[in-house]
């Protein structure tokens, strides 16, 4: 498609330059300029007046979980509800759909937002879920909670050990509470729960586009379980994905990708291998994070390391003879450390490649000069931001001064990636550039450590160059470039020059990817 786009507010990324018009020739982005409109070389393409509305690169979640959260469009949410009683009665009529025999499975329960914190048990759910097993993650998808059918066809009782890097939440008298932390203490469970069928999966998979194209995003970087990659592997092959995708398969699949050959870049312009993804901890909301101090409130518990430095450096190696870089979870302050320290004995990467830290909440000030000397992302999700503060300080404390340390990163010249950590919080870049501006809940005046804010500038960055540069694609993602895929978001006003309260209800009009139109909203028009 031959496209002009006018009279607008384009902002290329390219050394702070704004401009009013863009052309684009099928895929790609052909010139970049002001009155463009009245260039005879263009007098054949069609044309879209944007009457003045904002255009950024596309927009890209640098930390996602899109097929798992295609799957979790299927299940019971519980996101954003305050107390169990109402999780309960929610859960309660799922179940009413759910076959007889077949699993209730949910996402998004949360103490830590309930409006009186409690921990649910087993036996709470045995009262809704009618006989049939449930399943039902946390927010933060590190703990979760079951019934007692579904301990039992686990075979998980008073005499089952605590898993190594998990734990099994117990009553007084040993039984398991229905609590179970850390992936190591649930997979085993989660292997029973039958998957959508094909058919089912890509009809989530493609509601998951709509919605992504609504938001303005244009690609992802995907973490997902290994169950995803036959899926994008097939949806590529058949050019149906709908989102450029760079995928970190986690390091369990090292030995296929090992035995196949295939190395970092592998791939098509939709769907590519970007590096390794490992563990380093767990979560603050399940007080599973790696710290130097404990919880606020316990005597000695200082989170979980759920992979040692060894374990960690030995898969960095591993995956460095393939070109790949690693991208580690790590969310407490020693976690953080463990993982500089292992970057700083990994092997030396090429092409672009470059090592990330997910998360980094809490980071001990000492280690962030090793950030810039190691090069590492910091490959952060604002929209956690708002979400912990209360968590924060009964957790951490005066610790939370260190954490989300976005405006001390930035200065500091540590790139910065940004991604929502999607089914997490919701797949909402302009929620996440809020966030990172406003550092504080909507309609809270209070602002969380304000001098950690970013401008509005410097949050799109995260969310578009940065989230390419993360990926070593800066050299063809992230800009507004001629040459550059046609990859652009279109925004109601210029969120650079309204108050941070407006940013997040910004409307996105338009999301083109590869020069094809994916959303346009009715009020523009070719």
């Amino acid at each position: 498609m031959k496209i002009l786009l006018y009279n607008g507010c384009v902002h290329t990324q390219s050394n702070g330059q704004v401009v009013d018009s863009i052309v684009i020739d099928k895929e790609k982005i052909v010139v970049v300029g002001n009155n463009l409109r009245n260039s005879a070389d263009f007098r054949n393409f069609r044309r879209l007046d944007l009457k003045k509305k904002m255009v950024v690169p596309g927009l890209v979640d640098a930390h996602a979980h899109l097929y798992y959260f295609a799957m979790s469009l299927g299940r019971v949410s519980l996101h954003g509800l305050t107390s169990i009683t109402a999780c309960l009665s929610k859960i309660e009529q799922f179940a009413k759909t759910v076959p007889r025999g077949g699993w209730i499975v949910g996402e998004g329960y949360s103490p830590e937002g309930f409006k009186t914190r409690q921990e649910p048990d087993r036996y709470m759910l045995d009262s809704v879920s009618a006989g049939r097993p449930a399943f039902v993650f946390a927010k933060d998808h590190h703990s979760v909670w079951v019934n007692s059918k579904a301990l039992e066809i686990a075979g998980i009782t008073s005499a089952t050990s605590d898993p190594k890097d998990g734990e099994i939440v117990r009553f007084p008298d040993k039984m398991p509470t229905g609590i179970l932390r850390e992936a190591i203490a649930f997979e085993y469970m989660f292997s029973f729960i039958p998957l959508p069928s094909k058919s089912e999966m890509n009809g989530l998979y493609d509601k998951t586009l709509g919605i992504a194209y609504c938001k303005g995003v244009t690609g992802v970087h995907s973490f997902d379980s290994p169950i995803a990659l036959p899926f994008y592997l097939e949806r590529a092959e058949k050019n149906t994905l709908g989102l450029r995708i760079n995928h970190y398969p986690r390091v369990q699949m090292l030995p296929d990708l090992i035995k196949s050959k295939t190395r970092y870049g592998t791939g098509t312009e939709f769907f590519r291998f970007a590096g390794i993804k490992l563990f380093a901890d767990g979560t603050l909301g399940s007080q599973t994070a790696l710290c130097f101090k404990p919880f606020i409130g316990s005597k000695n518990n200082c989170g979980i390391e759920t992979a040692s430095k060894s374990d960690m450096l030995l898969a960095a190696k591993q995956a460095a003879h393939l070109g790949f870089p690693c991208a580690i979870h790590a969310i407490g302050d020693k976690a953080v450390s463990n993982v500089l320290d292992v970057y700083e004995s990994a092997p030396r990467l090429m092409n672009g490649a470059r090592h990330r830290i997910e998360h980094l909440q809490l980071i001990r000030r000492s280690d962030i000069a090793r950030f810039k000397k190691l090069h590492v992302i910091a490959s952060m999700q604002p929209s956690h931001c708002p979400s912990d503060i209360e968590m924060i300080h009964r957790s951490w404390g005066k610790r939370g001064k260190d954490t989300y340390l976005f405006k001390t990163l930035r200065k500091r010249g540590i790139h910065l990636a940004f991604g929502s950590d999607v089914p997490i919080e919701p797949l909402d870049p302009l929620a996440g550039i809020a966030a990172a501006v406003r550092r504080s809940l909507p309609n809270k005046r209070t602002r969380f450590y304000p001098e950690e804010r970013l401008s509005v500038t410097e949050a799109i960055h995260g969310f578009t160059a940065g989230a390419a540069y993360a990926c070593g694609q800066e050299h063809c993602r992230g800009y507004l470039q001629t040459g550059y895929p046609a990859d652009l978001t279109i925004l109601e006003h210029d969120i650079t020059a309204v108050t941070p309260a407006r940013v997040e209800n910004t409307e996105i009009l338009a999301t083109i990817i590869d020069g094809e139109i994916k959303y346009l909203h009715s009020s523009l028009k070719l």
